[in-house]
């Protein structure tokens, strides 16, 4: 470690005139080993993510958002504890965000560190797998690694604990009831049921010994011999886990030296080209800093970093000052009349010291509970570990417009902010508003102090947002009002009402203080009067990314109600049974799940529910993915060109200022491809450019290339291209925009059963409607990407495909050569949902033409900004219909709501190019579990402005059948009845035609499914509990609603290569398929059908990775019959072997030869010349014929009318899959789709810029899947028992994609409690129409609410 003297500088204090020591470098350790780090192998501005994958090559830590909105790279940092000198903290932190730098004297722990298959894995990984949390794994590490944080933290964690701090985690697989479930088994108070599967789990997992944290250090889990005994471990070796890591070389990430930690206090300088690093130690070396920093300089105060993941800042920084090692900043000090929070306490940390304060404190600090709530919402767990008080309040500073909770509160507080000038080493105290206007040029916030309120004193904080945790308000809102309960309840001094997310402005509703001020709370219409003052003075800006100005402004109104709502119920004010719970939001319980299924054990391992044979891999990060791949030499680095408005055509392209940037090798566009300007070989009909060639058709289009040596450098050379467009127009974004331009045409001819018309003429009643269906993101947690390596006679590639044969085409159509000079190889995949059948070739085919080019191996990673605006997701739907109906009974039962026809024009916006329309699949599951006599469906396909649209889970199929479902419900309301009655008349019967699909077999909806969920879910039980709770709550309701389902499964064109090899040596048995391995556990089901017919431990079983070579020619794995297809591929493989084996093996017992082991007997069939490999391409007469898959879902809802916020309380699905291949992995592909569907219809909206047509919903902040608070609070899932699949493989169903669909339940139920919302304004009985997504605002705005109506009685 290098000491140095500084040098002599024109300011004054110890970083100006006089000389010092300080440290050239840093010190981190990282799984047990020390690394000195410095300007010749780290820059200041590097995160701690990179340097852990590219430097360390420690990949557990995934790179996917870099905003802190995902938690993919959740590390465990032990840290100097700044109030505690020579103590330290440990916690979990978000590497994206983290600085390299700022980890000075820190420790980190990361998933490889925990546990692995050499040493053993930790309980926390082995409970993660055993409770099957895990399916494309992606996300498991830092899953992993959250928990350890929280366990480290806390020893006696609670599942309530547990469960909350999963609030920043993202898993696009799962549906989280698992990894939940996982987790809170290892907590204090976790439930029995959950720590007796954990106690199976560990014994399953039980090491020699229990020694380190690592669990195992003398015998591998695997059963492998011990490469150390437990008391000779080196422990610099990785934690227990093992890093992997060359302590001599430090694996090009430093010194790699064994020593203790660096101490806490000590000065840093590092200068890297113009950049710099400083580390002071005092306050004062702060403002010397600042104050030798030229004019211009621009400089970034250090703690967390956590800002730059919602304000990206591209323009590098002069200096880095990190100010974690000033222990003044971190001051946490209670007065008699006020508490002072240091500038750089960690917003986790003044939770704690606020709350401690509120329960402790006899008087003068009850309103700091609410503060510390509030917070506790801020942003995720991680986040609020290192994000700091001062650096949310500068984010606001210095972008007015952030919706900041921090600042609202503080203010609602009356606290007020301590500024230090560097200039004159002076502090000014400020208001919260007054800091706002402040110039902080070369200041520092040193600290904040929050005074004591009067015991009659209440405050109130809200925030609505799009999802329960992890985002931005639409509203947030402070109220403070001092009340004397003994004087009517008046309001004696001026209130403080305050709301951000109105417009930058805006802060203090000052009219309506004003107005409030000497009022009574018992006045019946005070809210209502001030409410009408209120909108003459808020007016929300429009942004077309923010929610609509007249939801915000209704929420300001509702908050205001709620706030007085519940202050008076906290003074004793008499308020109506019916109010009360109008001034609370929904409080979220305790998660809980129930896994029902039947299974044979004289089948086992088929059948067997086991979890999935690569979960151990994956949640200790040693499953590598595509971007998880070592460099190889020379390798460059490929960052797109995107266009910047939506419909234009290019009139040039100047690269001249990008190849002038350091590390920028070439700037590729269309002009400089070889071959075709195609992504689309047999994949589509319409062509699809790599690189826009003379006009773009969308904002987000690829224009080329620039290639460079790091990453760094090619962003800053693609931002420094030039494009010139002329004929600039304004985009078609919409479906009704295209139809008005007559972007639109039929993808095949109209679908006709009997006679619409007659049908409509001999109806009772006949309605029409529209319903409209969102766009939904992909959101892989993998993202898009592609490495494509010359070598001596063609290219090798690895890519995030599903599609290897198609990748294989693009390549050779691309560079002009041919197939067999490409190698495709693909281990896994993280997470496709079908977006990576074909949207990763264009990522392909750009990376292919730079390797051209350049000779040299060319890896093209999207981040997740390029990622959600070059790609295309699932394809929005508009629909219209015509529904002829009657209302009595006419065949001799009660037939009220039978359906007689049926006309409806099906609209579906393929985006720019159709080569993916999905709307005939739209029309052909529209007809669901239903039976009606007479058909006329429209399909057409929209062309807009878009990127390209592709398949996404259950694509058309999940818009058909909403289309069906939201019909039904508009015949029963039309009718008035119940809509599960209109559902029973039209349910079909055995026999029953279809216009697109096989007539209907037997009905196991009608006939199984319905009678079980009726009684499994307590229907007629609940459906009273729920009108009970509408009768007693004006402002809360609740809605029930039941669902069918029918997913017919076609095996259609899709064919795989199997080859099953047996090896000599040991009997032990590889598999290499056609299909992909992307979370859906189709390598898990493939080894059980192996072990199951050759008869060998399912540990004898592996399957490896799919290339171009062993599995040419290979469908796609879209669609949920590849695992069926794949798996009757290697049944039938093995079949074949054992058929040789058997013949040999008897032919043996004729001979009067001895039994011998399966080992042995292997051998001796190859000594036999015994072929005992099988390649097997699977063909259509292999498989029977087209088959449905039945479920049904019942689901309740409960939305707070005043704000939209919407909860699902608990969701019963029962779903057919048959005879189960794999329990676990059937129940985990259940839940996964049905959050996934959840996201479609309550939470995923998509915005676009009207005038350029840009995406504005890009990243995590402004696109909300859903997160693991937002599941069902309770989930049941059950497989149908006693269920049996003649046509299907080994008699089971497929389940990837069918329950999706029933997610729409949800918004039933939503519309259920809607309308017994709208009972009350006597609307109830005319039908409104709901679209996907239906969002908190849609809920709030389809309620009507009033500000009339809040009357207080």
């Amino acid at each position: 470690m290098e000491v140095s003297e500084s040098e002599e500088a024109t300011g004054g204090g110890v970083f100006g005139k006089e000389k010092i020591t300080f440290l050239s470098t840093i010190n981190i350790t990282v799984n047990g080993v020390q690394y000195e780090v410095g300007a010749d192998n780290a820059s200041p501005s590097m995160a701690l993510l990179d340097y852990l994958r590219e430097k360390l090559h420690l990949t557990g830590c995934k790179s996917v958002c870099r905003e802190g909105g995902c938690s993919a790279c959740t590390v465990v940092a032990t840290a100097p504890d700044p109030e505690n000198p020579g103590a330290t903290s440990t916690f979990s932190v978000l590497a994206c965000r983290q600085l390299l730098y700022a980890c000075d004297g820190w420790s980190i722990e990361t998933v490889e560190g925990l546990g692995d298959w050499r040493h053993g894995y930790h309980p926390i990984q082995t409970a993660l797998a055993g409770f099957y949390g895990t399916q494309c794994g992606f996300c498991s590490p830092g899953m992993v690694m959250n928990m350890y944080g929280q366990l480290q933290r806390n020893e006696s964690l609670t599942s309530s604990e547990a469960e909350k701090s999963l609030d920043g985690n993202l898993c696009r697989c799962t549906g989280y009831r698992p990894i939940l479930d996982a987790f809170k088994s290892l907590t204090v108070d976790g439930d029995e049921r959950l720590k007796d599967r954990l106690h199976d789990i560990e014994e399953a997992h039980k090491p020699c010994c229990l020694k380190g944290k690592g669990g195992c250090k003398g015998k591998s889990q695997r059963g492998s011999k011990c490469k150390a005994q437990c008391d000779g471990v080196d422990e610099g070796s990785g934690g227990g886990g093992g890093s992997g890591v060359d302590k001599g070389s430090g694996g090009g990430g430093g010194s790699g030296e064994k020593s203790p930690s660096t101490p806490a206090q000590h000065r840093v300088r590092v200068k890297a080209g113009n950049t710099q690093w400083y580390q002071p130690i005092t306050l004062q070396e702060v403002c010397d800093i600042l104050n030798t920093l030229s004019e211009g300089d621009a400089y970034q105060l250090v703690v967390g970093n956590t800002a730059q993941g919602v304000y990206v800042t591209m323009q590098p920084y002069t200096a880095y000052i990190n100010t974690t090692r000033v222990p003044e900043l971190y001051t946490v000090q209670e007065a008699e009349q006020s508490i002072t929070l240091g500038a750089n306490v960690s917003l986790k940390r003044a939770i704690e010291m606020l709350r401690y304060t509120a329960d402790t404190v006899v008087t003068g600090f009850h309103h700091l509970r609410d503060v510390a709530d509030h917070w506790a919402v801020v942003a995720n767990e991680s986040v609020r570990n290192v994000g700091c008080i001062a650096g949310n309040l500068m984010t606001k500073h210095q972008h007015p417009e952030f919706y900041s909770d921090i600042f609202l509160t503080l203010a609602g507080c009356d606290a007020r902010v301590n500024v230090m000038t560097a200039a004159t080493a002076t502090t000014t105290t400020v208001t919260l508003e007054e800091f706002l206007a402040l110039d902080m040029s070369r200041s520092i916030i040193t600290s904040l102090v929050i005074p004591t309120v009067s015991e009659n004193t209440r405050l109130r904080c809200y925030k609505i947002t799009p999802r329960a945790v992890n985002a931005h308000a639409y509203v947030n809102a402070v109220f403070r009002l001092e009340v004397d309960p003994n004087d009517t309840f008046t309001i004696t001094s001026r209130p403080t009402i305050l709301y951000g997310g109105i417009n930058p402005q805006f802060v203090h509703a000052s009219k309506t203080e004003d107005f409030l001020t000497g009022r009574s709370l018992s006045e019946p219409d005070l809210v209502v009067r001030a409410c009408e003052v209120l909108k003459t003075e808020v007016f929300p800006d429009s942004q077309p990314e923010d929610a609509s100005p007249q939801y915000r402004a209704s929420l300001t109104q509702s908050l205001l109600f709620k706030a007085i709502i519940s202050i008076q119920s906290d003074l004793g004010y008499t308020v109506s049974p019916s109010l009360v719970s109008a001034g609370s939001t929904i409080q979220r319980p305790l998660s809980s799940g129930q896994q029902t299924f039947n299974t044979d054990q004289t089948t086992w391992p088929l059948g067997q529910p086991i979890p999935k044979v690569e979960a151990l891999t994956q949640v200790a990060g040693e499953a590598d993915f595509m971007n998880d791949v070592a460099s190889l030499p020379d390798e460059l680095t490929g960052v797109f060109i995107q266009s910047s408005v939506g419909r234009a055509n290019i009139t040039s392209i100047d690269t001249s200022q990008a190849m002038g940037v350091e590390g920028v090798v070439a700037v590729l566009t269309a002009a400089d491809i070889p071959g075709m300007n195609n992504v689309m070989a047999e994949g589509g009909v319409h062509v699809e450019e790599v690189f826009a060639a003379s006009s773009v058709v969308y904002a987000g289009q690829a224009l080329g290339l620039v290639v460079a040596t790091s990453a760094s450098a090619a962003y800053r050379g693609a931002a420094a291209v030039l494009v010139q467009y002329d004929s600039i127009q304004t985009p078609t974004l919409t479906i009704q925009q295209a139809i008005t331009d007559g972007s639109y045409s039929l993808e095949i001819d109209p679908v006709v059963m009997g006679d619409v018309e007659d049908a409509f003429t001999n109806s009772e009643h006949v309605l029409s409607a529209e319903v409209d269906i969102g766009y939904q993101n992909h959101f892989c947690m993998e993202l898009m990407g592609a490495r494509v390596t010359p070598i001596d006679d063609g290219y090798d590639v690895i890519a995030t495909t599903i599609w290897p044969a198609e990748a294989q085409r693009v390549v050779a159509q691309v560079l002009g050569i041919d197939a067999n000079s490409v190698n495709v190889s693909v281990r896994r995949i993280g997470g496709s949902f079908g977006q990576k059948i074909n949207r990763c070739h264009p990522v392909v085919a750009a990376a292919a033409v730079a390797a051209w080019h350049t000779h040299s191996p060319v890896r093209v990673v999207l981040n997740l900004n390029t990622y959600m605006t070059m790609l295309g997701g699932r394809d929005p739907y508009h629909s219209k219909y015509k529904v002829g109906f009657d209302s009595t009974g006419k065949v001799g039962f009660d037939s009220t709501g039978k359906v007689n026809g049926l006309e409806i024009d099906v609209y579906c916006d393929a985006g720019c190019i159709g080569n993916d329309s999905s709307v005939t699949l739209a029309t052909s599951f529209l007809t669901n579990v239903y039976s009606v006599s007479h058909w006329l469906m429209r399909p057409w396909t929209v062309i807009t402005n878009t990127p390209s649209n592709t398949y996404m889970r259950a694509p058309g199929i999940v818009q058909g059948i909403i289309v069906m479902e939201t019909l039904m419900d508009h015949v029963a309301n039309t009718l008035g009845v119940d809509p599960l009655s209109v559902r029973e008349v039209n349910l079909a019967t055995t026999g029953a035609p279809r216009p697109q699909l096989q007539p209907f077999g037997r009905n196991v909806f009608a006939e199984d499914i319905l009678p079980l969920l009726k009684t499994s879910a307590a229907w007629d039980q609940r459906q009273q509990e729920v009108a009970d709770f509408n009768d007693s709550n004006r402002w809360r309701k609740r809605g029930l609603a039941l669902m069918p389902m029918c997913f017919n499964i076609g095996y259609g064109g899709f064919r795989f290569g199997v080859v099953v090899n047996l090896y000599t040596h040991d009997g032990t048995v590889a598999i290499s398929h056609g299909g992909i391995e992307m979370g859906q556990g189709l390598n898990t089901k493939v080894s059980q059908v192996a072990a199951y017919i050759l008869g060998v431990p399912l540990e004898s079983v592996k399957v490896k990775a799919t290339s171009t070579t062993t599995n040419a020619n290979s469908s796609h794995q879209g669609a949920s019959v590849c695992s069926d297809v794949v798996c009757k591929g290697v049944e039938m493989a093995c079949e074949q072997l054992m058929e040789r084996i058997t013949e040999f093996k008897e032919k043996r017992r004729q001979d009067g030869k001895a039994e011998t082991s399966w080992p042995e007997l292997i051998r001796m069939c190859r000594d036999a010349d015994i072929d005992v490999s099988q390649r097997l391409w699977t063909r259509l007469e292999h498989l029977n014929k087209n088959y449905d898959v039945y479920g049904g879902a019942v689901m309740e809802a409960e939305i707070d009318v005043l704000t939209g916020q919407t909860q699902i309380r608990r969701a019963d699905i029962i779903e057919d899959c048959g005879q189960s291949l794999s329990p676990y992995v059937d129940i985990g592909q259940v839940e996964g789709a049905l959050v996934q569907g959840l996201g479609l219809v309550l939470t995923e909206k998509v915005k676009f810029n009207s005038n350029t047509g840009q995406k504005l919903s890009n990243g995590t902040w402004e696109y909300k899947v859903m997160s693991a608070l937002d599941i069902p609070v309770d989930l049941r899932v059950t497989l149908l028992p006693n269920s049996y699949n003649d046509s299907g493989v080994l008699r089971a169903k497929a389940v990837g994609e069918p329950p999706l669909v029933m997610a729409y339940c949800a918004a039933m139920a939503v519309r259920k409690a809607i309308t017994a919302a709208l009972t009350h304004t006597q609307q109830h009985t005319t039908w409104f129409q709901i679209d996907m997504p239906v969002t908190v605002e849609s809920v709030q705005q389809l309620c009507k609410v009033e500000s009339s109506q809040f009357t207080i009685k």
